[in-house]
């Protein structure tokens, strides 16, 4: 297994694994589109876990700056094929992402998501604080 950095040839195996987080499979444009900008972005990571020339996984992170408070690196998202899972492909791309980026780590994760909270617990994470997203819907 080799964890390396996304490239844009690898859209279309990340689009199909976001399936497994909940989200639709969006056209082919669209996801080269949002891949193409956090590439370009020096604030964003996207890694990927390829086995034998297959994406079995993938991990963004991103710096998060705050007005009232230091900065930190935050894990955006990370989705490891189910069947796949269990195997330490998102330890190791956790531990990567954590090498690369030096510093204080986040990760926010549905509170429905227990297997989730008990993976990242093991990977060094501990909770801190439960919050509610509101999102404006007019």
């Amino acid at each position: 297994m080799k964890i390396r950095k996304a490239e844009l040839a690898d859209s279309e195996q990340i689009n199909k694994l976001s399936v497994y987080l909940g989200y639709e499979i969006v056209a082919d444009d669209i996801a080269l589109k949002r891949l193409s900008r956090l590439l370009r972005s020096d604030n964003d990571n996207v890694y990927v876990a390829e086995i034998e020339g297959e994406i079995v996984g993938w991990l963004h992170s991103f710096k998060a700056y705050r007005l009232a408070s230091d900065g930190f690196n935050e894990i955006g998202g990370m989705v490891v094929e189910p069947t796949r899972r269990n195997l330490g492909i998102g330890k190791k791309m956790v531990a990567h992402a954590l090498e690369v980026d030096s510093g204080k780590w986040r990760v926010r994760c549905n509170i429905n998501r227990a297997q989730t909270h008990e993976f990242y617990k093991k990977s060094g994470f501990k909770s801190t604080k439960s919050q509610h997203i509101f999102e404006n819907c007019l």
